[in-house]
């Protein structure tokens, strides 16, 4: 059966959406922002270091959670991967926990802008915390996982960020306010991506972390 032209260009046109841009994407953001509580996800972390030419894949799971106070926890959680850990933020806090090995490391990140601005990269942070922390332009649309996206690309502004990070890729489903993927690349020339999937916004979870029984801090 054939397709008519006039037909097939609007199946075309239907596919490849306009990129949306920047004023209204932000504003989505705004309006989401004050509505949001909590995320959790499925996520897959790509990481590429360039000195040696690697490419490793991970799957874990991610929740972050807003506290009435405004600050925010995290937990990502890889304990079925070779390099098993479970990272948790929570204020100044970074705990890492090695859960073979039932070692755990903790390190105090209250000075890291980097820190607090990779947690505005969309989830919970209106439009204007994220041109606050980046320079922020569009760059095209790509389909991700099935969902039709527009890419964004972020220039930290700040000279502490800048030495850490050089720039960041984020893509916004069409419509909506939070990522569904996110890449971070860095001086050394390496660099992480994180796809989203199984995304839920203001799930009823409560984020913490409790150490297990027989755990101890590395280097004791």
């Amino acid at each position: 059966m054939k397709i008519p032209i006039a037909v097939l260009c609007a199946l075309l046109a239907a596919v490849n959406l306009p990129a949306e841009n920047l004023e209204t994407i932000l504003s989505h953001m705004d309006e989401a922002a004050p509505e949001f509580k909590a995320v959790s996800a499925d996520i897959q972390l790509t990481t590429f270091t360039k000195v040696i030419g690697d490419k490793t894949v991970e799957n874990g799971t991610f929740k972050m959670q807003r506290l009435k106070d405004k600050g925010t926890r995290v937990i990502i959680d890889f304990s079925n991967e070779k390099d098993a850990r479970v990272i948790f933020f929570s204020g100044k806090i970074v705990r890492m926990y090695l859960t073979k090995a039932k070692l755990y490391q903790d390190f105090d990140v209250g000075k890291s802008d980097a820190l607090n601005e990779f947690l505005l990269l969309g989830f919970g942070s209106s439009g204007k915390e994220l041109t606050d922390s980046y320079e922020i332009s569009v760059s095209g649309t790509e389909n991700i996982a099935g969902q039709e996206t527009t890419k964004l690309m972020l220039l930290p502004k700040s000279a502490r960020a800048k030495e850490k990070l050089t720039k960041v890729a984020v893509w916004i489903p069409v419509g909506g306010a939070n990522p569904i993927q996110q890449q971070f690349f860095y001086p050394s020339g390496n660099y992480q991506m994180v796809l989203y999937s199984n995304l839920k916004l203001n799930p009823p979870i409560k984020v913490e972390f409790k150490l297990p029984a027989g755990a101890k801090k590395q280097g004791s």
